[in-house]
Formats: structure tokens, sequence, C-alpha cells
């Protein structure tokens, strides 16, 4: 989202300067007792002077342009996904990536006695642990599922996360 707000800003900006060029060149133009340079502005402003507010060229000109307006502020009021998970702390400006956050919950997880691999999704609000287990006796996946969580919200406490976000963890068994 951010890319497609600098690229919008950049053509606002970009046709905002032409604009403004434009006008300066016209006006100059116009003081100089020249014809219109770019743009033949009396003719626009005669045509504006005749038309009325109902025609229906200046109704489809207005409802483009606020459908466009209501695109953009849509657009602008997106919330984006966090990159960064902010840390509890008094003095300074600390956060945890998002990428970051996962690791460390993955490498809490995999640590555990018969979890064989785990994939961790993280998010504003919610981190998703699946676990799987091999399901050799005596490691089944609903005897592993305390101690994953458990290894889980412990790491996940030690960050000391502002908004700590929810834990969910599944421990699945591997199929042969």
């Amino acid at each position: 989202m951010r890319l497609v707000n600098r690229l919008l800003a950049a053509l606002l900006s970009l046709a905002l300067i032409v604009a403004g060029v434009l006008v300066v060149v016209e006006v100059v133009a116009q003081r100089l007792g020249r014809d219109p340079v770019a743009v033949d502005w009396p003719r626009l402003y005669d045509w504006g002077q005749r038309t009325q507010w109902q025609q229906g060229s200046v109704r489809v000109a207005c409802i483009l342009l606020a459908l466009a307006g209501l695109l953009l502020l849509a657009a602008e009021l997106k919330r984006s996904r966090p990159s960064r998970l902010a840390a509890r702390s008094d003095t300074t400006d600390a956060a945890y990536t998002r990428r970051g956050v996962a690791g460390t919950i993955r490498s809490a997880v995999s640590d555990v006695d018969g979890i064989s691999s785990a994939t961790v999704a993280v998010t504003r609000r919610k981190v998703k642990v699946a676990a799987t287990t091999a399901g050799l006796q005596p490691f089944t996946a609903e005897s592993l599922r305390e101690p994953a969580t458990a290894a889980a919200q412990q790491r996940l406490d030690a960050l000391e996360l502002q908004s700590p976000p929810a834990l969910s963890v599944e421990v699945s068994t591997r199929s042969r």
C-alpha cells in the first residue's frame, strides 16, 4: 500500500507542477498581449460561462471526481499490516518485526520434545502456531499441545510487547 500511496502522491505533485507552470506561461502570454500558448483558456472560459450546473457533462464530471475522491479516501483509511510490534519501554522506541516474533516463537515450539516442525503466522492481534509431530509414542498431538502452548506463551511473554497478540496453538500428527 505504501508504494501505491507514493505513486499517487508523485503523480498528483507532477500534475500540480505542470498546471502551475501552464498558469504562469498563460498569464505572461496574456499580459504581453499574445494568443494562448498551450491551453485555449478563453474558449474554456466562455464554455464555463454558458454551461449550467444541471448539464449532463457537468454532473458526470462531478460524479467521477467524487468517486475518485472516495476511492482515494478509502485507500488512505485502510490500515496496513504492521511491520513491527512495539515492545514495552519507557525510554526508547523499541519494536520487533513480525518475522522476528515468528522466528522466536517457532524456535521455542520446535525445542519441545516430540515436535518435529512448526510454522508461525503473526498478525497485529494473533499469533497462530501450527506444529507437527511424528506421532510416535509417547508423543501424540494431544499430549504435546499443552507443552507447545506453554513454550510459545513463555517466549511471547519474554518479548514484553505493548499489546501482546492472542496465542493459538494447533498440534497435528504428521501423516506418513
